[in-house]
């Protein structure tokens, strides 16, 4: 898919202040600043943005604990992410979502505490939208190990049941938290499980190619907005960071981690950017400069704002 000059470049910057944040976010544990712990997605900005892209404003999306880029693919400024992450009173859950994002302005709907348990949720805003006629898609994202929960399975019968709108999402980075993936799951392609409930799938077998995630997957949100039903997606990628800040790590062969480092795809993304001439070394790099100034301005704003007063525990509660 050809995009043009001034969409190629905004895909580069949000995938540029991904890198950026999560890397901020990594400086920010070593010191001490921060506590939020990160399950940083290095190497699957390609999936996290181009997935994102093809959807509107209004449609919904179930985000992974992976990272920040679906977040910032859909809308999410890095401003509310920090002062959620620092727990402070200017966060849209007012510092007690921590790790778990949200954002309903923008159709990004909570991360849940246990992955795979909004699969059904998933189900219920797609149904939402077919009976009110909005026109709304919905796509859950997820990862090659939560394919393997118990909820993915009668989420994926009823949406082909009942013809939903939605796209799910499947980042398969090699990966599920300390094991490879063909360690806990028996076929070698999450994909083709949609077949057995008639639901059409696709694999991307370059994730880190952006051009070619953000193909597939306009596809099938196209598809799903016109009524014709659930898509399962795939895209082959690779975690190059740690499970989670803390792992002790060791279980990814050291070459391998390295291959993976030549497919970095915010680099090859770059090198497109610049071999077709949409714009210069010099220019990339002073968007680079621009990116890494709002980051910091945005913790800045987390650091400075208030935090909570001790009577806040009660409030926004149900009972």
């Amino acid at each position: 898919m050809a995009f043009s000059a001034e969409e190629m470049l905004a895909l580069y910057r949000k995938m540029l202040l991904v890198r950026r944040m999560e890397e901020k976010h990594g400086e920010l544990l070593a010191s001490g600043d921060i506590w939020m712990m990160g399950h940083f997605g290095t190497g699957q900005e390609a999936v996290a943005i181009g997935i994102t892209a093809p959807l509107k404003k209004e449609d919904y999306l179930f985000p992974t604990h992976r990272g920040v880029g679906e977040f910032i693919g859909k809308g999410m400024v890095p401003k509310d992410i920090w002062a959620e992450y620092y727990g402070r009173t200017t966060g849209l859950a007012k510092g007690k979502g921590g790790l778990h994002l949200s954002d309903v302005r923008v159709g990004l709907m909570g991360l849940v505490g246990s992955l795979g348990a909004d699969f059904a949720v998933a189900v219920g805003t797609a149904l939402s939208s077919k009976m009110r006629g909005t026109g709304q898609v919905t796509m859950i994202y997820f990862g090659d190990g939560t394919s393997n929960q118990a909820d993915f399975h009668p989420s994926m019968n009823l949406a082909a049941l009942w013809q939903l709108p939605i796209v799910f999402a499947c980042a398969n980075n090699q990966y599920s938290e300390l094991a490879h993936y063909r360690e806990t799951t028996s076929t070698e392609h999450i994909a083709p499980r949609a077949a057995g409930y008639g639901v059409p799938w696709k694999i991307v077998e370059d994730g880190n190619d952006i051009q070619a995630v953000y193909a597939a997957t306009a596809e099938a949100v196209d598809r799903a907005r016109r009524g014709e039903g659930p898509t399962l997606v795939e895209y082959k990628t690779y975690r190059i960071a740690a499970h989670f800040t803390g792992d002790p790590g060791g279980y990814q062969p050291k070459e391998e981690i390295e291959e993976w480092k030549k497919k970095d795809p915010i680099d090859r993304f770059r090198a497109r950017i610049i071999e077709q001439k949409v714009a210069t070394a010099d220019d990339l790099e002073n968007m680079n400069r621009e990116v890494i100034a709002e980051v910091e301005d945005a913790v800045k704003y987390a650091q400075e704002s208030p935090w909570p007063a001790p009577e806040d525990i009660y409030q926004d509660l149900y009972a």
